[in-house]
């Protein structure tokens, strides 16, 4: 899967300092002449260049060149970096550039993704690739070069790197007040791994278009008034209210109707406790929630009856990305357990993690029940997948949500296009982890064109 074209760079300063010097095998790929004019790109950048073939069968799979040429193409010396070459053009590579804001910590700049991007860094250097992270206002337009940060012995530094050949974007990337930074890389052919996703109203308005997926979907409504709560609570007996543009779990409500009595009861979480209240009526219930939704756009929508492990609430996380040919494919799932009593499974909520199979074996009697349920999760996922991209254009990856009832019925939850990858390295299968890791740079060595 890995086997794509690599090369060490060497330094010689007895070369010109236009000169790239080509070790016998490599030459091989090519059909470049004594002194041909060609250019070095490495990501954005290119410099003219004259190729040289090394006669000396000591040196295996180098391209050699002056130090002033390596620094001025951003490169290190005996350092390993994939290569293509084309008809007029040596491409070193890809770089990938991490986008996200930092924050101001010395050891943990990039807050809780940080040990993450340290991961991709690593990953990237056995890959080839150059990856270093930085945002917007890091990007030097005149000189079209990046004062990025990078991860290495001596722990995160700066540096100066290309335009890359590819963002992964890990933070709120399409914001409006960015549009015209957006147009200038785009300008530039800089590609995107992953699009902004869309809020929880328009995607849901998304997947209901997709025949194969409404069996699937939870009947969910938009909170234009709070009596369409009212209406699904009688239809359901619980729901949940969910912010339409809401992460990791936050702000999220379960209301019920009083068994016993007129009224609703509700539940929320608050800086890690559960807030449990009442409501005589509806127009008292709005006002109780009114702190929590602060003024949000909220969608309603049915509770599943979700598998319950050890006292709390489980789903599941699928991992779905694009491998190094472009196809999606499932890398990993893994089950989340809520806490006892709370209304979401999330980790950051305090949740925890279970292998799939341990947990549907433990709710289901017999493999072909449990076997068909991953089938179907993964039918789901793969739909999903696509009704995005069709939708939002080019997708690299997304972690999809699936919940399981306690009658073996799948249902969709949410697709988030900036996945977490904790929950695999609570459950032990730390491969899956790094894999999750490595797959997207893989498919951004796809989307350069190496």
């Amino acid at each position: 899967m890995n086997d794509f074209m690599m090369a060490i760079v060497k330094a010689d300063p007895q070369l010109d300092q236009d000169c790239l010097l080509i070790s016998a095998d490599l030459a091989g790929h090519t059909d470049y002449g004594y002194n041909q004019m060609l250019r070095l790109g490495v990501g954005k950048s290119s410099r003219n260049i004259k190729t040289r073939i090394s006669t000396s069968r000591i040196d295996k799979k180098t391209l050699t060149m002056h130090p002033v040429l390596i620094k001025k193409s951003f490169l290190h010396e005996n350092r390993k970096y994939g290569v293509k070459f084309e008809q007029d053009e040596i491409r070193v590579g890809p770089v990938v550039g991490i986008i996200a804001p930092k924050q101001d910590s010395k050891n943990r700049p990039f807050g809780s993704q940080t040990t993450f991007f340290q991961e991709i860094m690593a990953s990237g250097r056995q890959l080839g690739q150059i990856c270093f992270a930085f945002y917007f206002a890091d990007i030097d337009w005149n000189k079209k070069v990046i004062n990025g940060y990078f991860h290495g012995k001596n722990g995160w530094q700066r540096g100066r790197f290309p335009m890359p050949d590819v963002i992964y974007p890990r933070s709120k990337f399409w914001v409006a007040s960015r549009a015209e930074s957006r147009r200038r890389l785009n300008r530039l052919g800089v590609q995107i791994l992953n699009p902004p996703m869309v809020g929880k109203w328009e995607a849901y308005r998304l997947f209901k278009k997709n025949p194969e997926l409404v069996p699937y979907l939870p009947e969910t409504r938009l909170i234009n008034s709070f009596r369409q709560v009212d209406l699904m609570v009688k239809k359901y007996r619980a729901v949940y209210l969910k912010p339409v543009n809401g992460t990791q779990g936050k702000n999220i409500i379960r209301v019920s109707k009083n068994k016993k009595s007129p009224g609703y009861c509700y539940q929320y979480h608050s800086n890690g406790s559960l807030c449990k209240g009442n409501a005589s009526d509806l127009l008292h219930l709005q006002r109780q929630l009114r702190p929590v939704m602060a003024g949000r756009s909220y969608l309603v929508q049915k509770e599943i009856n979700l598998l319950r492990n050890e006292g709390g609430i489980a789903d599941i996380r699928v991992m779905v990305q694009k491998n190094h040919n472009g196809k999606w494919e499932v890398t990993g799932m893994a089950c989340r357990i809520g806490k006892p009593g709370a209304i979401t499974s999330n980790i950051s909520s305090g949740g925890s993690g279970k292998k799939v199979e341990t947990v549907l074996n433990k709710a289901f009697t017999g493999s072909k029940q449990v076997n068909q349920i991953i089938e179907t999760i993964i039918f789901v996922c793969n739909n999903a997948a696509q009704s995005v991209e069709e939708y939002l254009g080019n997708c690299g990856e997304m972690g999809i949500d699936i919940g399981v009832d306690r009658f073996g019925k799948v249902w969709f939850i949410e697709a988030n296009l900036r996945p977490a990858r904790h929950v695999f390295s609570l459950i032990g299968e730390k491969q899956t982890r790094l894999k999750s890791v490595e797959t997207p740079l893989l498919y951004a060595r796809y989307l350069a064109g190496f």
